[in-house]
């Protein structure tokens, strides 16, 4: 099978950070490896001054496809894939559910999932010594992700009465991902991940993490449950990272569904008894192991600072 794999911060021209080039690379030979290891053939673009284009001529010879790109092009790239070739990633449908924050965030909290509350400005000025988090509401890579309260929300131009960014209150807890990868028919939980998250000023930056991460039978248990219930409600398909926030008072809060290949399956590749692509393949065309099948040995550090 010839597999397109398009990821976006080594296929495109455009400027990049230093650590987002180094995830992208990482997490295209985890796949393309992966991939080759079961005796397929892997393509994809390198310096596109046009990316679109790329992974439009390049799907249309492919067998199968898959793409990793930030959110604001991965709804459009998707549609590429689905419309010239077989989409081994979320469908166009779920991306674009996935990535309004603001839009899953109501989604999940009307299904009974936690998920940080959305505060309005008003509620931000009015509590001085409160803390709150600004983000995109469309984004990834926690890019332009801020702690803030009132004195600090006027001083940035660009959060202020912007309605491309929501408002959240703050989770004291665990920073914590679960990598999960959806069938047709069935949710097979793979790992849970250690985030270092980096507090720089008020700006929140990832730095990488570990995997696996234990937290105890019982809170393990709870996340995976919440994440299959995620993935299930919003429909979607293949790899999925979804980033949580574990509360000191023992509530798995989901803070962010990302609906493609995250920067954890680096890790996941090292330890886990299974090939990552294998199992995306499986989703697709086949069927799932079970749950206890999957396990993992030794652990993987990724360090993006």
């Amino acid at each position: 099978m010839r597999i397109l794999v398009a990821e976006y911060a080594v296929g495109g021209c455009e400027g990049k950070s230093v650590s987002l080039l180094r995830e992208g690379k990482a997490m295209l030979s985890t796949l393309k490896e992966g991939f080759e290891r079961m005796g397929h053939e892997v393509v994809y673009p390198e310096a596109e001054t046009d990316f679109e284009a790329a992974v439009d001529k390049l799907s249309k010879g492919s067998d199968a496809g898959l793409v990793i790109a930030p959110d604001d092009k991965l709804c459009t790239l998707t549609e590429l894939i689905e419309s010239n070739t077989v989409n081994l990633g979320c469908p166009s449908d779920s991306i674009k559910i996935c990535v309004d924050k603001m839009l899953t965030s109501k989604i999940l909290s009307g299904k009974g999932i936690p998920v940080p509350r959305i505060v309005s400005v008003e509620e931000v000025e009015s509590n001085e010594g409160q803390r709150y988090v600004s983000k995109p509401r469309y984004g990834c890579a926690s890019e332009d992700i801020f702690i803030l309260n009132a004195e600090k929300y006027h001083k940035v131009p660009s959060l202020y009465n912007n309605a491309d960014h929501i408002i959240t209150e703050f989770i004291t807890g665990d920073d914590i991902s679960s990598s999960i990868i959806a069938g047709k028919s069935s949710v097979l939980p793979l790992t849970l991940n250690k985030q270092f998250i980096r507090t720089e000023g008020e700006r929140l930056r990832y730095e990488g993490g570990f995997v696996p991460y234990f937290i105890g039978r019982e809170a393990e248990s709870e996340i995976m449950r919440i994440s299959k219930r995620v993935v299930t409600i919003l429909h979607c398909r293949g790899y999925v990272g979804i980033d949580f926030v574990l509360g000191e008072d023992g509530t798995a809060y989901v803070v962010d569904v990302n609906p493609r290949p995250t920067t954890s399956i680096v890790g996941i590749a090292k330890v886990l008894n299974y090939e990552v692509p294998d199992l995306i393949l499986r989703a697709k065309f086949g069927t799932l192991p079970m749950a206890e099948d999957v396990k993992t040995e030794g652990r993987f550090v990724f360090n993006l600072s």
